[in-house]
């Protein structure tokens, strides 16, 4: 069984255009919402830290009603505008494309929302960037929430990311193997257990990874 794991922000998207933060920017009290921000770059890069910022965000999101519904919608048009601006790289899309054709099985592992990745998904079907098959190809594996008590179930993010895809190979019954291929631009943290054990991982070029390389199995792309 082929697999191919993308990620999300960074990777299919021009690096600097998180959607995570940009949804929240539009969702969250601004004030308070850059005041975690702020907090959160003072501090060391680590998963816990990550976490802390996470759990704040949705503390802010207590006051919206269908926080997922807005979340989803947020993150769906915030992507349509990243696409009029060049801001979701062609060559990107062509690659996904090629993978989804290419795999049995195709992953977009993020650690945003399980609701803003589908938006994202979402917004690249409405603009007829990728087909109805590819769109129902495509297995979100992203940040779980119990939206009844704003409470995270599985923060999708550094290690966890390739722990998150090993489960659900088992729920579907899947041989457990590693990934054939994965797409990153954070092989350093936030994609470093998937850089790590896929078979061969794609870097996606930036100013932070420029560092980075593996013995075998590398590559490096610049959509631009």
């Amino acid at each position: 069984m082929r697999t191919h794991i993308f990620d999300i922000d960074g990777t299919l998207t021009k690096s600097g255009n998180d959607l995570w933060f940009l949804t929240m920017q539009e969702l969250c009290d601004p004030t308070a919402f850059k005041t975690l921000v702020l907090e959160w770059e003072a501090k060391s890069k680590t998963y816990e830290n990550s976490y802390t910022l996470l759990v704040g965000t949705l503390n802010l999101l207590r006051n919206i009603k269908n926080a997922e519904e807005k979340i989803f919608n947020t993150a769906k048009k915030l992507t349509l505008g990243l696409i009029d601006n060049d801001l979701v790289p062609k060559q990107a899309l062509i690659a996904l494309r090629q993978s989804i054709h290419a795999c049995d099985l195709i992953v977009l592992s993020t650690a945003n929302y399980f609701e803003a990745a589908k938006g994202f998904t979402a917004a690249l079907l409405e603009r007829n960037l990728i087909s109805q098959f590819e769109y129902n190809k495509l297995v979100i594996l992203a940040t779980n929430t119990d939206w009844d008590k704003y409470s995270v179930e599985c923060f999708n993010m550094g290690d966890v990311k390739i722990h998150t895809y090993y489960r659900y190979l088992q729920q579907e019954g899947y041989p457990v193997k590693v990934p054939d291929k994965a797409f990153v631009d954070d092989p350093y943290f936030n994609d470093a257990s998937l850089a790590n054990e896929a078979l061969e991982v794609v870097v996606v070029d930036n100013s932070k990874n420029k560092e980075y390389f593996r013995n075998t199995g590398f590559e490096r792309v610049s959509w631009y």
